[in-house]
């Protein structure tokens, strides 16, 4: 990873939405940790919303950075969930339910808001990435409705697309100007 892409990593703008589309799960780990782990030094809270594949190898890496993950979730300092699962709660058919979704993800961000000792709240998620290939329309709904949490909420969310053995440029134009920034 270049220079640009750790400090938009570790310095996400607190309103910020990062978009990474990856090739390479090693570089993908990377990336979520260390934008997790450098908001968990500094007090910050952390949500990750984690495709179920993802969530040991994580877990395992923030655990090797000196982490310890019972606590931080005991706490309400981190927060995993499986995004296969939350998606059930909000999605029908294809179609959004707005309300659900804004709602249950006010709740996470509410609780890692009340552990984190400077009020900052950092998000990864995958939801998009189980949507993106198969349903483009809901994908831009989701990433629409994520920037309106970002505003009300004030939180850096990054989320990741893979693109299997395609050149990270390959995710449509349309989908990287949903977000503020984007690692490349």
């Amino acid at each position: 990873m270049n220079a640009t892409g750790e400090a938009l990593l570790n310095h996400p703008h607190p309103c910020g939405h990062i978009v990474f589309p990856y090739t390479n799960e090693a570089q993908f780990i990377e990336a979520v940790c260390l934008f997790t782990s450098a908001g968990l030094r500094k007090g910050d809270s952390a949500v990750l919303v984690l495709e179920q594949h993802h969530c040991g190898p994580i877990r395992r890496q923030l655990q090797e950075n000196g982490f310890d993950m019972a606590d931080l979730e005991s706490r309400g300092q981190l927060i995993c969930e499986a995004a296969e699962a939350l998606m059930a709660t909000f999605i029908f058919d294809g179609i959004i339910d707005e309300y659900v979704f804004k709602s249950g993800i006010a709740g996470l961000i509410k609780k890692a808001k009340d552990a984190s000792s400077t009020g900052q709240v950092r998000v990864f998620g995958e939801m998009v990435n189980l949507l993106w290939l198969e349903n483009t329309d809901a994908t831009h709904r989701l990433e629409e409705l994520w920037n309106d949490v970002i505003k009300l909420h004030s939180v850096s969310l990054l989320c990741a697309y893979a693109l299997g053995g395609s050149r990270p440029d390959m995710l449509p134009a349309s989908l990287v100007a949903c977000h503020s920034g984007a690692l490349v």
